[in-house]
């Protein structure tokens, strides 16, 4: 991306990762004006065709992360077996909801919750709410799950759902990519999707997930 804008890489990084709250919560607008936003941050001021050719870089990367989601897909069809509905409530821009509807998690999750545009993030408590509306299922009849990023199990938890912390493999192996997480947060960690109906401690009806490409 900062290659398409000719800006420093280094400082691109560094403004894009740090604006990482305006952009979920909506505050810069549109992926095009977000782009041409933290552009100008760096004295630049692209083009259109350079805008247009940094949202599809963008896109594609989203897509890629969207994708990395596959060995997820049997747990959720076996929950969805179950009778388990799901939900997604994540701290995303505006590149999740633009790709949802084409990718294999979107075929499996109809009910979203997407930060950009609601206009807050969680643990706002109305995050967790939207969802459980969509569901209309009580919080009492329903799980959460997440990685633990923007306080979102203690969130969970606040709002009357059972919390479960899951994280992919990979991202123990480098830096935590999480942004504002539960560090302290004690309660169960699942090693995979499936131990959900094994270890909860309530019939559910309903599942929350988290774990969006919000990055």
């Amino acid at each position: 991306m900062a290659e398409i804008l000719h800006v420093d890489p280094e400082a691109f990084e560094r403004d894009w990762s740090g604006s990482f709250r305006e952009r979920v919560s909506g505050g810069l607008g549109s992926l095009g004006e977000t782009i041409r936003r933290i552009a100008e941050r760096q004295d630049v001021s692209p083009s259109a065709g350079e805008i247009q050719q940094t949202i599809e870089t963008r896109l594609t990367f989203t897509r890629s992360q969207l994708d990395a989601c596959g060995p997820v897909l049997p747990a959720l069809d076996a929950l969805g077996d179950a009778g388990v509905r799901l939900a997604v409530v994540s701290d995303a821009s505006e590149e999740a909801p633009l790709l949802w509807s084409s990718c294999a998690l979107g075929s499996r999750i109809a009910v979203t919750v997407f930060s950009c545009r609601e206009g807050f993030c969680k643990p706002d408590p109305r995050m967790y709410f939207r969802a459980l509306a969509q569901l209309d299922l009580p919080a009492e009849q329903c799980a959460y799950v997440g990685d633990g990023g923007s306080h979102e199990l203690t969130g969970a938890e606040a709002v009357g759902l059972e919390a479960f912390l899951f994280r992919f493999p990979e991202d123990h192996s480098g830096p935590d990519p999480r942004y504002n997480p539960d560090t302290n947060w004690k309660g169960v960690t699942l090693q995979s999707l499936g131990e959900l109906l094994m270890v909860s401690r309530r019939p559910h009806r309903g599942r929350l997930c988290a774990n969006g490409p919000g990055r």
